[in-house]
């Protein structure tokens, strides 16, 4: 179960560098606040085709290029950010999700569930393409 607490402040400036991100041209595909058990701290998770055309280290300059532009200066730490393939487990155990059970996670939180064999403790999750 997540000890720390996700608050208002940090969904809406993740959603500052999401839509700062994709005004930028760097397509956004998944996005989410997921907990990290160890060592128990909010990470968000993105996902882009760049990571997969690139690799993570351009995707990673890219990122913190825009996340740096933004203006007024985000309060979020850009070491939670985390950058991943659009193939991740995770994301496409929720994509699977979505299909199977027609749902559309966009805005919702998921507390201790299993999505493709991984234990989400929590997440809020801003969409899921």
């Amino acid at each position: 179960m997540a000890t720390a607490t996700l608050v208002n402040q940090e969904i809406e400036e993740g959603k500052r560098l999401i839509d700062a991100l994709n005004t930028a041209g760097l397509s956004v595909d998944s996005a989410l606040w997921i907990y990290a058990i160890e060592p128990e701290t909010w990470r968000l998770m993105l996902t882009s085709p760049l990571y997969d055309s690139k690799g993570p280290l351009k995707s990673y300059e890219e990122i913190l290029s825009i996340f740096r532009q933004v203006k007024p200066e985000l309060k979020i730490d850009w070491t939670a950010i985390v950058a991943v393939s659009v193939k991740h487990k995770l994301i496409e155990g929720l994509r699977q999700l979505q299909k199977h059970w027609d749902l559309n996670l966009s805005g919702k939180r998921m507390t201790n569930n299993m999505v493709n064999q991984m234990l989400i403790s929590d997440a809020y999750i801003y969409q899921i393409k």
